[in-house]
Formats: C-alpha cells, structure tokens, sequence
C-alpha cells in the first residue's frame, strides 16, 4: 500500500517539476527570440547607416539608388 501512494507522490512531484521546467524553457525561447529580433534590427541599422553613406555612383554600382534605400530600411524591423 505504501507503494503505491510513494509512486502516486513521485508521479505528482515529476509533472510538476517537468511544469516548472516548461515554464523555464518557455521564457528562454521567448528571451532568444527578443535577442534574435534585436540583431537583426542592428545589423538592418548598420547597414541603412553604410549604405546612407555612399555616393550616387557607388550605389549605382551596387544597382541600387537612394529610393530603394529608403523604402527598404523605412521600414520596422519587426517586417
């Protein structure tokens, strides 16, 4: 009889650990993906900023123009 309310408390104990180990797991990837959001705006920041920087003809060598560099780094980084 005791092993049975021994296995019923261990199986209780197990469930809310594996709960609590959910809940963890679940912050780490909502915090993973703020990180990742947040570099890929820096590196969208960079590169605005780089490109802002050169001349007409250097971007005319890249086959861009400023209008294309506007429309594509106007927008927020969450698009």
């Amino acid at each position: 009889m005791n092993n049975i309310i021994e296995d019923q408390i261990d199986e209780c104990c197990s469930s809310t650990a594996r709960a609590t180990k959910d809940r963890r797991n679940i912050f780490i990837r909502l915090g993973l993906k703020a990180y990742r959001y947040l570099c890929r705006w820096n590196e969208r920041r960079k590169t605005a900023n780089t490109l802002e920087r050169l001349s007409s003809d250097q971007l005319k060598d890249l086959g861009l123009n400023r209008d294309d560099i506007k429309r594509d780094y106007s927008r927020p980084f969450w698009r």
